[in-house]
């Protein structure tokens, strides 16, 4: 998270920089202009330490319970998003705080009963053509008879180095209160201590009513 936050700056100073490129030869115009740069740099600092701030504050435990599926957001986790598909089925991500934390879990159903291997394969297709992982060197696992939380599952582990950190998941699919549902379980290889807690605890209250 903080790699991408820190590409995100670096790319609006580029910015900052070709606009100082293109300015008047006015010494008065360069000054000015250099104050209002200089200005934006300052701004964009503050910013992003406000930021850092804001992202130390660690999160709550939380539940989420819908449609005949709850599960435990553990202390120092968040859910970061979450949609309805149209009443077709629903998706939610919960990450774990911190700027540079990389913990990741996201949980995505439908409300039929799907082909196991069709439903991975889907995601396996998402991940390779999304643009983070593209060209991220991505290397799928053969899928295998597997468990999520007592729930027999089809899963294939995954590979994949993102802006040359390695990164290690997991996606798991199987039935549950006449629903398809795929776990989506990702992290840099540099922080499995720091996630397992988390990951556990999630796996652990996940449960189907």
């Amino acid at each position: 998270m903080l790699i991408m936050k820190m590409i995100v700056i670096n790319k609006i100073y580029s910015s900052l920089k070709v606009m100082s490129i293109k300015l008047p030869n006015a010494p008065y115009s360069n000054r000015y202009c250099n104050y209002k740069i200089e200005r934006m740099k300052h701004i964009l600092f503050t910013v992003l330490i406000f930021s850092v701030l804001i992202s130390c504050k660690e999160s709550p435990e939380t539940k989420f319970e819908k449609y005949g599926i709850s599960l435990t957001c553990p202390t120092g986790w968040k859910i970061t998003d979450e949609e309805n598909l149209d009443n077709q089925g629903y998706y939610i991500a919960i990450e774990k705080d911190g700027f540079n934390s990389s913990g990741l879990v996201a949980v995505t159903w439908v409300n039929d009963s799907l082909d196991l291997y069709s439903w991975l394969e889907i995601f396996q297709d998402e991940l390779k053509n999304n643009i983070v992982y593209k060209y991220s060197n991505l290397i799928f696992e053969t899928p295998t008879r597997n468990e999520f939380n007592k729930s027999s599952s089809i899963a294939a582990a995954f590979k994949v180095s993102i802006i040359g950190v390695k990164h290690e998941g997991i996606i798991h699919v199987f039935y549950g209160n006449d629903k398809t549902i795929a776990v989506l379980i990702q992290e840099a290889v540099e922080d499995k201590a720091k996630n397992k807690t988390g990951f556990d605890i999630i796996e652990r209250s996940f449960t189907l009513e």
